[in-house]
């Protein structure tokens, strides 16, 4: 591993560009662990602050992810998904990989019940789980109902089923539109170890409000996507 220190080019972008060459010629395949941040500062005579920054850009650009507690992987390519589809309420019929992480009833706080639009003293039902691809965390849920609208809610009903389903199959409610916000999040504590990143992480915040067609809101939603797995678009046709 060579870099040229004479050089105009900053030393953490030469570095970015000999380890993303490597991701790119497969020398480095899918799910190749990368050597520790010392090490490679060794092979490059380097700093580690410098190495620090190479893998940080690779990292944001979908090359890499870190595992907390285990190190530097190299990623699958990004996955592209249409953003229309997250705003469908219509939906397949097909199973969508989640796991429960936690499931209660009870009062929420004052800005859940702001969010919901319902009394102080209601009870709502809190949904925490994650969506998984490839056995890999890629998003953490955290979802709110209204509990009198949704009584017989179980843990099984949301094993591996889209929310939306269940308003509608289970429930029978008429859903009427989403609205939804996207805005850049650093992941701690638990969310990033939930989502298996390092703490500091960027992902994406989504937060979702879903209406009845009688304009009630029925749910809501706050996700944290990790964005060295996906990218979103949308099309606009003329």
């Amino acid at each position: 591993m060579y870099i040229d220190k004479k050089l105009h080019i900053p030393l953490y972008r030469q570095v970015e560009r000999v380890l993303e060459e490597k991701i790119k010629s497969d020398e480095w395949p899918i799910g190749h662990q990368l050597p520790t941040e010392q090490e490679l500062a060794d092979l490059f005579d380097v700093s580690t602050i410098t190495v620090k920054r190479a893998i940080l850009e690779l990292v944001n650009k979908g090359y890499l992810y870190r595992q907390r507690g285990k190190g530097t992987f190299v990623s699958r390519p990004i996955k592209e998904q249409n953003l229309n589809v997250f705003f469908s309420l219509t939906t397949e019929d097909e199973k969508h990989p989640h796991r429960l992480v936690s499931f209660s009833v009870g009062r929420a706080d004052r800005e859940i019940t702001n969010k919901l639009g319902i009394e102080n003293d209601m009870t709502v039902i809190k949904i925490k789980r994650l969506k998984i691809e490839g056995n890999e965390p890629m998003a953490l849920e955290y979802t709110y109902l209204p509990y009198d609208k949704c009584c017989g809610l179980t843990p099984d009903d949301i094993n591996n089923e889209l929310i939306y389903n269940i308003l509608k199959k289970k429930f029978r409610i008429a859903l009427g539109r989403a609205k939804l916000f996207i805005k850049p999040y650093i992941a701690t504590d638990e969310k990033a170890t939930l989502l298996q990143v390092e703490p500091g992480s960027p992902v994406f915040e989504w937060e979702r409000f879903t209406y009845t067609k009688q304009e009630e809101i029925i749910e809501y939603s706050k996700f944290y996507v990790r964005q060295d797995k996906e990218a979103y678009y949308t099309e606009v046709y003329f």
